[in-house]
């Protein structure tokens, strides 16, 4: 405890200087309006009292976020890897996967919600495109701008096919693609959240926006915070994974 409390003692001061601030804004001096920015002392029994609902929408969330983030990674690298290896496909697809990612995935929630028969695989497919695009365009990125020394050394070793794949253009990109996975994951987590307020009976954006309907705005905040607390903890395991998996970089 004390060991994790030395390395992280900045994070923890930060915590405290913001929790603090709220609560002297609030509770204490009253300066923010206290009808929309509840005080921890209503705030806190509110949390203790919605830790079950709040597990359970978190279940709802993880079985739309977990399939869509991982279909996009399978497909995104899969097909980034290829698209940034063949030069000639390249030329003639990016301008297509710019145009089409540049469409804010918001906006097609509405034709999501009419072409899926369900709310459930029409929600899993608006936070597939919405993690699909960012890692398909760094995973382009990334092998595009291997240093050509691994290729050449690659062929003169005469390493082709799956073998050049796994040995040399993955590692090579493998930093890069780890960047557009995280940013992706972000991304994927706003989206769960919106599709969630559309149509879902259960959820962590379902949470926010049923109490927000009724201007529980001290339970809306219990949402935020046990959200912030979910990303938090699922981006700390996934810079977990990505340091184990770029061991071999400098500043992993």
């Amino acid at each position: 405890m004390k060991k994790a409390f030395k390395q992280n003692w900045g994070i923890c001061l930060i915590g405290i200087g913001i929790i603090l601030g709220y609560w002297l804004l609030t509770d204490a001096f009253r300066v923010l309006d206290p009808f929309l920015f509840v005080g921890p002392s209503k705030v806190l029994p509110a949390f203790a009292k919605s830790v079950g609902k709040l597990f359970e929408g978190l279940l709802s969330s993880l079985r739309l976020l977990v399939p869509a983030y991982a279909l996009a990674v399978v497909l995104g690298v899969s097909l980034g890897v290829v698209i940034g290896l063949v030069v000639p496909l390249r030329r003639t697809i990016t301008p297509y996967i710019t145009a089409l990612s540049a469409v804010p995935v918001t906006l097609i929630t509405p034709f999501a919600i009419h072409a899926f028969s369900t709310f459930y695989s029409a929600s899993v497919f608006v936070i597939f495109l919405g993690a699909f695009w960012p890692i398909l365009g760094t995973t382009i990125a990334g092998v595009v701008t291997i240093d050509k020394r691994y290729l050449d050394n690659a062929a003169t070793l005469e390493i082709r096919g799956v073998e050049k794949m796994f040995r040399v253009v993955l590692p090579a990109a493998a930093p890069t693609i780890f960047a557009g996975c995280s940013i992706a994951l972000k991304f994927s987590f706003i989206l769960l959240t919106v599709a969630e307020m559309f149509g879902a009976t259960s959820g962590m954006g379902y949470f926010v926006q049923y109490y927000s309907d009724f201007a529980r705005f001290d339970m809306v905040i219990v949402g935020f915070i046990f959200m912030a607390l979910i990303l938090v903890g699922i981006i700390i395991l996934f810079d977990l994974i990505k340091s184990r998996a770029l061991a071999w970089t400098l500043n992993s």
